[in-house]
């Protein structure tokens, strides 16, 4: 009994299986049809034996057999991998059912050999174990006749199935990850229709209307550098796809006919000429083709930015001005900060930059012998304030000096004290004290003139007076 139960429920379970629909799977070429495409290869009937590889990696224009409708997809690289056949299906439901019931007339026999010893007994058992699996091996006919039938009507001719995208005209990506079907429907002769006969099937050809090549999508090639004459730059002269068809010599991706420098490899943003430095600027153009720089200066660098190249700049690190080289000019008086005694105070030229009111109050006079102003110097050092007052981060020092009138140590202190008797008249008219650097005297020490007359005496006799600038 145990066994008849275990028997009944294998039954059930191979009843379940043959009523499953057979998983699809992909169809294996071989050598009686190497491109899969339904029509067999023997005795040469496939007059096209390469169906996938004319439209395999290519963009297809054609129909969706999912919903019908019109579609322009990138066909995969390898079709093989997306091959299928309706009759394989069918082939292997055939296979399944045959199987079933071979295996239902082996539980015939097995009943046979069971219950043999009693045959002439017409055992009830024995009979309905034949009764049930008669039936099942007739029932497993049927639905082998029945694939057989579909089998004859099925279409001979493969499809291909895979996720794609669905593009436009302008090889735009219009819908993703959308399930493809297309059917090769080739002819008799297992081939693809090609209306223009230029190998490339109408579903791949980008030219139906003209004669091309294979290897440009069935468009035309005069030059036959593959690229087709509508998007070939120069169709009558070969020339690399980097460079749209058309020559280059160097190898640049830029057409020798739109390069600058046709000979020298260059860069496609400079018109195939090169960059050394690497500024924007081409070297045939560069007056400083090895150091970076910039286009107002011809690619040369400019450090302190005063518009002067570094190579012509004779201050290349302290912004100047042109007239000067690139060397600076502070107070904008004309005379140049390295040979200006005054650079943070305009003066003349004649007067070595300083202003000439310093020269005038440095010739200040005092009574005989001693450190007191004459009145008649006043407006001298009015006017030295004024102009203090006026450039308020201009700082002085003044140096007292005497003629040789007098013992040494007198004049000495002679000279100390007039230099103090001038900073004390610019304290009081409002000029700050840290602003007077410093008011000292050197007595007879350093003449400027001679001693030997008055004229020159006069001359010895003065307070130097020097300005700077307390930022400096």
């Amino acid at each position: 009994m145990k066994l008849f139960t275990l028997c009944f429920m294998m039954l059930l379970f191979s009843l379940q299986i043959s009523n499953a629909q057979p998983p699809r799977k992909t169809l294996v070429l071989t050598t009686a049809d190497a491109d899969g495409d339904g029509v067999q290869d023997l005795s040469g009937q496939d007059k096209c034996p390469s169906t996938l590889s004319q439209i395999q990696g290519r963009r297809a224009t054609t129909i969706n057999e999912i919903d019908g409708k019109n579609v322009i997809v990138r066909l995969p690289d390898n079709l093989a991998n997306y091959l299928y056949q309706e009759r394989v299906v069918i082939d292997d439901e055939i296979k399944l059912l045959r199987n079933k019931q071979a295996e239902h007339r082996r539980e015939v026999k097995r009943a046979d050999e069971k219950y043999g010893k009693y045959a002439n007994m017409k055992s009830k058992d024995r009979k309905a174990q034949m009764v049930k699996y008669d039936s099942l091996v007739a029932e497993q006919q049927i639905k082998i006749d029945e694939a057989n039938t579909r089998l004859k009507n099925v279409n001979a001719n493969s499809y291909i199935e895979f996720i794609g995208n669905i593009e436009d005209k302008d090889q735009k990506i219009t819908q993703k990850t959308v399930t493809v079907r297309i059917r090769l429907n080739v002819d008799i002769f297992g081939c693809l229709p090609d209306d223009d006969k230029d190998g490339s099937p109408n579903m791949v050809d980008e030219c139906p209307e003209f004669i091309g090549t294979v290897e440009t999508s069935g468009c035309p090639d005069r030059d036959g550098d593959k690229i087709p004459d509508k998007l070939d730059k120069c169709p009558d002269v070969k020339g690399p796809k980097e460079s749209f068809g058309c020559p280059d010599r160097d190898k640049d991706g830029v057409p020798d006919g739109d390069d600058l420098c046709p000979d020298t490899k260059g860069l496609l943003e400079l018109n195939g000429c090169p960059d050394r430095d690497g500024d924007g600027i081409p070297d045939v153009k560069d007056d400083c083709p090895d150091v970076k720089g910039s286009v107002e200066l011809k690619g040369c660098p400019d450090k302190d930015g005063d518009g002067i190249t570094d190579k012509d700049d004779k201050c290349p690190d302290v912004k100047g001005v042109k007239e000067f080289d690139g060397c600076p000019d502070t107070d904008k008086d004309g005379v140049q900060d390295k040979v200006d005694d005054c650079p943070y105070v305009p003066g003349p030229k004649e007067n070595k930059g300083c202003p000439k009111i310093l020269e005038k109050a440095s010739k200040v006079q005092f009574e005989s012998s001693k450190a007191v102003i004459l009145k008649a110097s006043y407006p001298l050092l009015d006017e030295l304030a004024k102009l203090l007052s006026q450039y308020p981060d201009a700082t002085i020092s003044l140096a007292g000096h005497t003629d040789d009138e007098g013992d040494d140590a007198s004049n000495l202190q002679l000279s100390k004290d007039r230099a103090k008797a001038v900073k004390d008249y610019l304290i009081g008219k409002g000029i700050e004290e840290s602003r007077i650097t410093s008011a000292t005297g050197f007595g007879e020490s350093k003449p400027i003139a001679t001693n030997t007359t008055p004229a020159g005496k006069a001359l010895n006799r003065r307070v130097e007076m020097k300005l700077s600038n307390r930022q400096k």
